[in-house]
């Protein structure tokens, strides 16, 4: 085996589990400990995997972030429902952006629960870039900026510069409220600014929301509901919304 085969050898089985010891390097490549280090040492140099003592990680292992109880565990099986039918309008090969909603990260879950779609996610959410951050499909591009929020998301000018070099097959965002007379409400200008942006580089968004985000309505309008291309919702949706809903758009209650 030479050098080259060596560091794939190693890469492979990275894929396949997060830690490695280099006695179980050593016998898997057939070769000493002081090959094992030279060749690790390498592949750290390249970004590959992490050294630890007596052995290397993959690299993605290491990224992980703690939630705490709030709106993200809210209504989480009819999150979950969401995401499930959501999961169903990614095709393989599509570009797609998850906002820094619950809704998109319990969308990301299901992305890692199946892992078998080829396919780019642009993400202002840190959670939503940690889960995915383990699929061996996805390549994730984390939007930079303003660290905030909780669960922690990025905004603020950097964060609009930044996405707005992007265009985007489809986009599937959360809501802080939705009225079917005037269009999407939010209660912040940072989050309302990223959520127009959303709408300008993206083809196809797709809005996540549980039925009661219909009985909420804020000051700030971010965009109407026009312009949305299908609203996802769960089968609570009182028949008056549904029937504004269907006037202006697609919708589907799960």
């Amino acid at each position: 085996m030479n050098f080259n085969e060596k560091e794939q050898k190693i890469i492979d089985m990275l894929k396949k589990q997060d830690y490695i010891d280099n006695v179980t390097l050593s016998s898997s490549l057939g070769c000493s400990l002081v090959t094992v280090r030279s060749t690790v040492t390498n592949l750290e140099k390249k970004g590959m995997l992490l050294r630890t003592h007596g052995g290397v990680k993959n690299p993605t292992s290491s990224i992980s972030v703690m939630l705490k109880s709030g709106n993200i565990f809210k209504s989480h099986k009819d999150k979950i429902r969401i995401a499930e039918k959501a999961y169903k309008e990614i095709d393989d090969r599509d570009t797609i952006i998850l906002d820094d909603s619950s809704n998109s990260f319990y969308l990301a879950t299901i992305i890692k629960k199946y892992d078998k779609k080829d396919i780019t996610v642009i993400t202002t959410s840190l959670v939503a870039a940690a889960e995915l951050s383990h699929c061996h499909t996805v390549t994730v591009i984390m939007i930079g900026g303003l660290l905030s929020g909780s669960p922690s998301s990025t905004m603020g000018d950097y964060a609009t510069e930044m996405l707005a070099k992007f265009k985007a097959n489809k986009a599937f965002i959360g809501v802080h409220g939705i009225n079917p007379e005037v269009g999407i409400t939010s209660i912040g200008n940072s989050q309302m600014q990223i959520k127009k942006l959303i709408f300008e580089i993206t083809q196809k968004v797709f809005v996540l929301a549980c039925s009661n985000k219909f009985s909420h309505s804020h000051l700030l309008v971010s965009t109407p509901i026009s312009s949305i291309y299908k609203v996802i919702t769960d089968k609570k949706l009182l028949p008056e919304y549904k029937r504004e809903l269907q006037n202006k758009t697609f919708i589907e209650t799960v």
